[in-house]
């Protein structure tokens, strides 16, 4: 399992969690692979994290590395915070 990353923004703290898949039996051992990622966004408060709420983010293609993937995670969970995503929102946190 991988450690979550962690960015702010607009008074959110964003964890990003980018769970690499098995390599399908077809595919080349330093292609690109499918990521799981999970974002958790919470209000910060001074220094202090409030109440979170999960989010999976929608399959994606293929990514070069782990730091890709964390990188779509982290634009997606600001995405969200901007309300550019429909049906998800953290307007009650």
């Amino acid at each position: 399992m991988s450690t979550p990353l962690s960015d702010h923004y607009k008074g959110f703290e964003i964890k990003v969690q980018a769970l690499r898949r098995a390599k399908e039996r077809d595919e080349p051992d330093d292609g690109p692979r499918h990521f799981d990622i999970v974002v958790t966004i919470a209000k910060s408060a001074h220094g202090e994290s409030g109440r979170a709420v999960m989010f999976g983010v929608p399959e994606q293609v293929p990514f070069d590395s782990p730091v890709d993937a964390t990188r779509a995670g982290i634009d997606y969970a600001r995405d969200i915070i901007d309300k550019k995503v429909d049906g998800q929102s953290v307007e009650d946190l």
